[in-house]
């Protein structure tokens, strides 16, 4: 699992859905891919997320040059 600082989102590694009986039960848009993980990774999610509300805000000065 990867976070993307950048889009605030996260990038997830997993095995491929392409079982058409079992993408029909749920409602996923032609843009997006739906990938399995164990059911033992869903703590990462978890602890990712309290990590991210434990630093709280980025804070940036006006002098900080972005692109550095």
């Amino acid at each position: 699992m990867y976070l993307d600082e950048e889009k605030d989102s996260y990038l997830v590694q997993g095995w491929k859905v392409e079982d058409v009986e079992r993408l029909v039960q749920m409602d996923v848009p032609g843009h997006e891919s739906v990938v399995e993980i164990p059911r033992h990774m869903v703590q990462f999610f978890l602890e990712m997320d309290q990590g991210a509300k434990d630093a709280g805000p980025e804070v940036k000065k006006d002098d900080e040059d972005p692109d550095v």
